[in-house]
Parts: C-alpha cells; sequence; structure tokens
C-alpha cells in the first residue's frame, strides 16, 4: 500500500546535521522534471524500471538499484515500464553534502547498483513506523536514520554491479588474513596484489574505496598494533627488537610511525599502560 510522510519541520530542525524532508514508500512514480533541481534525494526502484536524466546523461533504473540526486541539481525521471515502483526518501542538512563527497566519496548526482535493497527498504519503513509511534523528539530519531542510510550508501552501493564496498570487503578478507599472519615480514605490493588476483595499481584503488586508507598506511597500523601488544607482554623486551618482530627493519623509522599514531614515544607508551 502506497504510503507518504511529510513531517512539519521547525527551525530546530534544520539545525540537526542531516533531517527529514519527507518519505514514500511503494509509489507508482509519476514524470519528474526539475529544471532547478529539488534537495537530497534517495530513490529506490522496487518494481518495473524508470530512467534518470541529469547532467546530460541518460540512465536505466532496473529493479535493485537506486537514484541519488543531489540538492540543486536539475533533473528528470519517469517510468519506462507500465507502472514504475519506488521507496524514496527527501533529507537535507549542514552535514549531508560533505559527508557524501568526502566520507562516502559520491561526488555527483546519478544511479547506484545496491548490494542489499532490504536494509533501504527497512529505512524507508523505519521513518514511517516512527511517524505513527507515540514517541518525542521524531526528529531526531529520523535524523538518526537519515545519517545510517547515508552510511549505507558508503557500504552497499557502487557504481558499477557487485562492487559495493561490503562486497569488495569480502573480496580482501584473505588479504586482511595473510597480512595479519605475516606482519613481521617483508610485505610486496606485487606479492599482496597476487593473493587477490588484482594487478597492483587495481589493489590500491580498490583497497582505498574499501577501507578508506591506502594499503600500506593499514599495514603499519597494524604493525602499530603488534607493537604495543609486545610492549605491555614483553616490558623488558628492547624496542628494537619489537619493532624488528612487529616488521620494522629500522628501530627509528618505527618510533616516528609509533608517536604519528599514538602521540607517544614507544617507551612512554609503555610506562603509562604497563
Amino acid at each position: 500500500m502506497t504510503k507518504r510522510y511529510i513531517p512539519v519541520i521547525t527551525e530546530s530542525d534544520r539545525e540537526l546535521p542531516y533531517y527529514l524532508v519527507q518519505v514514500g514508500q511503494d509509489w507508482n512514480q509519476e514524470h519528474v522534471v526539475r529544471p532547478n533541481g529539488y534537495l537530497y534525494q534517495w530513490i529506490q526502484s522496487v518494481e518495473g524500471e524508470g530512467e534518470l536524466r541529469v547532467d546530460g546523461k541518460t540512465f536505466r533504473v532496473k529493479e535493485g538499484m537506486g537514484i541519488l540526486l543531489f540538492k540543486g541539481v536539475a533533473h528528470e525521471y519517469y517510468a519506462v515500464s507500465p507502472s514504475w515502483i519506488v521507496d524514496w526518501i527527501v533529507f537535507d542538512g549542514h552535514q549531508v553534502d560533505a559527508f557524501l563527497k568526502r566520507t562516502a566519496g559520491i561526488v555527483s548526482s546519478g544511479v547506484l547498483f545496491v548490494s542489499r535493497p532490504e536494509i533501504f527498504a527497512a529505512k524507508t519503513q523505519a521513518i514511517l513506523d516512527i511517524e505513527q509511534a507515540d514517541i518525542p523528539l521524531k526528529s531526531v530519531q529520523c535524523s538518526s536514520i537519515i545519517y545510517a542510510l547515508m552510511t549505507d550508501l558508503l557500504q552497499y552501493t557502487s557504481t558499477q554491479p557487485d562492487n559495493s564496498a561490503t562486497n569488495l570487503n569480502s573480496r580482501l578478507r584473505p588479504l586482511f588474513q595473510y597480512i595479519d599472519k605475516n606482519i613481521a615480514q617483508p610485505l610486496t605490493l606485487e606479492d599482496l596484489a597476487a593473493i587477490t588476483e588484482y594487478t597492483p595499481q587495481h589493489l590500491c584503488t580498490v583497497f582505498k574505496k574499501t577501507t578508506g586508507i591506502r594499503i600500506f598506511q593499514y599495514i603499519n597500523s597494524v604493525r602499530i598494533k603488534k607493537s604495543k601488544e609486545m610492549l605491555l607482554q614483553h616490558p623488558h623486551m628492547q624496542v628494537k627488537e619489537i619493532a624488528s618482530l612487529a616488521g620494522f627493519d629500522d628501530v627509528n623509522y618505527f618510533c616516528s610511525v609509533f608517536k604519528k599514531h599514538e602521540q607517544l614515544s614507544p617507551s612512554q607508551f609503555r610506562k603509562i599502560h604497563y
């Protein structure tokens, strides 16, 4: 059954980093043309197919895909099947743009493949449940769901099929295991790429998309974690030996990386925590 909820938005709601504007469920999508754009929108294709026109491009939107539209961007969308059923959420907030572009790495409007569409459907239902409930601070609770929606965009969507951060993370799992087991050994990009069957360059791209950091930053983080464990488990072991066991050939470089991570030298860390 088609449902729609349009909350009353107060000035205090507009101060929230993310806030709900309206939501629709099982909507038989009509032809929409907005030459001046609108607010931020997530439109999930539930049944049937549609097309999106934005930034001079036309995208087909099939079941299990979604549209993300940025605020103020001209767009048009319409059904190309007899009916096009969608769920949609319209939202805004002073932190939305920064989160999408800097954290999620989504810089423009377009169509996304969704690896877990049921998770997004649950967000729409959760907002409608809040609307029906007799609870205080509904706008704050909806704000938390909008934030969760955007983290889901980061984890479960991608511009290519089966290329979401969650799927990529599964592909990288053997690599994480290999790094953990061999952290004391020299680790080359070529050896790491061979484990994943990616090229070295593609591995760097996939790893950054999945984790948000470069691969050797991650390796250094694991090595620092191991060194912290050894500093506390072996209070009489020399720092130079711990550096070697954690995979650092140069103790001075180890101390430099450690201090950058912990804001303390290895000796200071041991003294404070032991």
